[in-house]
């Protein structure tokens, strides 16, 4: 299980990052202070002020000590200013693009892992409206500072995917800093037996039935906002179901053969796809582009599913406490299919690797040993451990890949920092603050 995270203040730190981030505008410069101007752009207080109290909740830093605090302040205000000299480099890269379904993408990913820090995602849309926000006004809010994010990424790893390393070079690397280096974490074999959680057949007939009547409500004229905001199991329900502008190839092939073939205003039949079945509204509609909302009924498994799958998985440990063969047990039982016919094994992983669940669940066991049921987002397991190996040092030999990479980020760092350096001598740079 994750640790409980106060909900208010998971909120509160993205809020501080998406709103920090944002270019400020009008009078909003002459109320605020100006920290930094690069180029034609500007730093302002407030948003040094953000990344701080963001870097503080992250860090659980104490603020109290004024000259601690300070100089973290002017800490952060020199990366902004190296963040924006990269942004710069990026927006005049002419060969570098981000596409709309990255941005897209990008968003879902970072909401996501805001949303999961709340107990439901009504709880999150709540907080969110006490924050004054929808959540369609958060995404819009941040989409510029997500497509900078991306234009960042993209143009640093062009710039430091030409680095190269020689292996005299990895040699005396490892040599001034083999005592600093990261250990191999502590490893683990396992092998498992995987009883799924898929809905079942009654469950599936339910979800068309419970689809196509949402479907007929939509095209009887009910509000398809408010539709999605009920009903729909997608991250854009928050916004009536709104997925923006995409193109051809940005969507699973079968939404996009159903969303291409309406017209504006219409309503498709329910589509299914792997992620359960799509009612959709085309909006606006181009040649290879459209802008579409939606509603989706994602494929859950019931109580009873969930119910007659723990019963089988049950059974199966039943059995391995009677003495029964796990190998054989999992090439008749277990429903991963990759592993089912190689005795259950699932490779090494390192314990960094481990969710806590999986972790709590083999605490204590020896080689050989197997553990209770436990869930994960693919179903039930039962985890045997075939193998253990302790942290230990990185050794040359054996792990000179690992030892190759780490000297490559190292060299990869003094040259963005060489880089940086030189930006900084070709931009005008003010510091205020």
């Amino acid at each position: 299980m994750q640790p409980q995270i106060n909900k208010a203040a998971a909120l509160y730190a993205f809020l501080i990052f998406v709103l920090g981030a944002l270019p400020a505008h009008g009078e909003a410069e002459l109320i605020d202070g100006i920290a930094a101007t690069v180029d034609d752009r500007i730093i302002l207080m407030s948003e040094v002020e953000s990344q701080l109290e963001l870097a503080a909740m992250q860090y659980k830093l104490d603020l109290a000590d004024k000259h601690y605090t300070d100089s973290l302040k002017h800490q952060i205000l020199e990366q902004m200013i190296d963040d924006k000299l990269i942004l710069i480099a990026a927006e005049t890269d002419t060969t570098i693009k981000v596409t709309p379904k990255e941005i897209n993408d990008a968003l879902n990913d970072h909401i996501d892992r805001i949303k999961k820090q709340f107990p439901s995602e009504k709880d999150f849309l709540a907080q969110l409206s006490a924050e004054g926000l929808t959540l369609k006004e958060l995404r819009s809010r941040y989409k510029d500072e997500v497509k900078n994010q991306l234009n960042k990424e993209m143009f640093l790893n062009r710039q430091l995917s030409q680095i190269t390393i020689s292996s005299g070079e990895v040699k005396e690397f490892y040599k001034a800093y083999a005592d600093s280096l990261p250990k191999r974490p502590a490893g683990v074999h396992l092998a498992h037996i995987l009883v799924s959680t898929r809905p079942g057949a009654a469950t599936r007939d339910s979800l068309v039935q419970f689809a196509d009547l949402i479907d007929r409500k939509a095209k009887q004229g009910e509000d398809f906002a408010l539709l999605a905001q009920t009903y729909s199991d997608d991250f854009s329900a928050g916004s009536g179901g709104d997925l923006g502008w995409f193109n051809r190839g940005d969507m699973v092939p079968e939404f996009e053969a159903a969303a291409f073939a309406l017209n504006p205003g219409e309503i498709s039949d329910a589509v299914e796809t792997e992620f359960g079945f799509h009612i959709i509204k085309c909006i606006e509609k181009g040649d290879d582009r459209m802008r579409a909302s939606h509603i989706l009924i994602s494929f859950k498994p019931s109580e009873e599913d969930i119910a007659i799958s723990r019963s089988r998985i049950d059974s199966v440990y039943a059995m391995l406490r009677d003495g029964a063969d796990f190998s054989q047990l999992a090439a008749q039982y277990s429903e991963d299919e990759n592993s089912a016919q190689a005795a259950g094994d699932i490779g090494w992983y390192g314990s960094d690797e481990l969710t806590e669940d999986f972790k709590q669940a083999i605490a204590g066991l020896q080689p050989g040993e197997y553990s209770q049921p436990v869930g994960s987002q693919f179903g039930l397991h039962i985890l045997k451990i075939l193998e253990e190996k302790p942290a230990r040092p990185l050794e040359f030999q054996d792990d000179y890949g690992d030892i190759e990479a780490i000297a490559k980020r190292h060299k990869a760092q003094l040259e963005l920092e060489k880089w940086v350096k030189d930006a900084r001598s070709r931009h005008y740079i003010e510091i205020k603050m």
